[in-house]
């Protein structure tokens, strides 16, 4: 168990909360498409801590970008700067990464969390990868802050219409760069729903698939199986 610190923090309009936390141990391990488990306030109610996805890391600090969505990160979200939260991590598995692209990036959501945190280490290293990012609600694209600036090849879809971005899924605008480039590789994160969409369609069944899945749990290394996902 760590205290990281809060150093910054940002409200994105009424549902998102981003935080930039000092904590050299977890920041200096952390690889994309790992979590942090957190505990929500000082006393044992919430009872369960709540995973989170590490957003990026770098140096002695790392982020998180997280949605309110109830009791527990709602009181999380009611930190501000100064603050000390209590975490464990990083945890679970990262993206592997077996050749040197070009790869196929898909966020659905917030799927953007681990795979902006995976775009941002091939960008270091300048590994050639085209990012996919999807959202279904027209406020949600105030997240696409984080990616202003950024020389990436970035294509938007949104499944409400919305200023400069495709209309539509994020697997449609998926299939369309399938369709005009070529990858040795898929990388994914988003909601069942459209991971399950994602692979019972054919035109990603050519390519080898990493894929992140959000699940809530107990424990945050497998024990309670809360987070075990049925293969068939």
């Amino acid at each position: 168990m760590s205290k990281a610190r809060i150093v910054e923090k940002k409200e994105l309009g009424k549902d998102y909360i981003y935080f930039v936390l000092r904590e050299p141990g977890i920041a200096s391990l952390a690889s994309p498409g790992q979590f942090v488990m957190v505990r929500v306030g000082g006393s044992w109610d919430p009872l369960l801590r709540r995973p989170l996805g590490i957003f990026w890391a770098e140096g002695e600090h790392f982020a998180l970008l997280f949605k309110v969505v109830g009791r527990g990160t709602s009181a999380l979200g009611n930190l501000n700067c100064g603050d000390f939260v209590d975490v464990i991590g990083p945890l679970g598995n990262s993206f592997s990464r077996r050749d040197n692209g070009p790869f196929l990036i898909i966020a659905g959501g917030r799927g953007l969390v681990p795979l902006y945190f995976l775009a941002h280490s091939f960008s270091r290293v300048k590994l050639p990868f085209v990012f996919c990012v999807g959202f279904k609600f027209r406020e949600e694209l105030q997240l696409l802050r984080f990616l202003e600036g950024k020389n990436w090849k970035i294509f938007v879809a949104c499944e409400e219409e919305g200023e400069k971005v495709f209309c539509g899924t994020v697997l449609d605008v998926a299939r369309l760069c399938l369709r005009q480039g070529s990858f040795s590789r898929i990388y994914a994160c988003g909601p069942h729903e459209f991971l399950r969409s994602m692979a019972m369609d054919n035109e990603f069944k050519n390519l080898p698939v990493e894929a992140s899945f959000e699940a809530l749990m107990g424990c945050g290394c497998g024990l309670c199986l809360s987070c075990a996902i049925k293969k068939r």
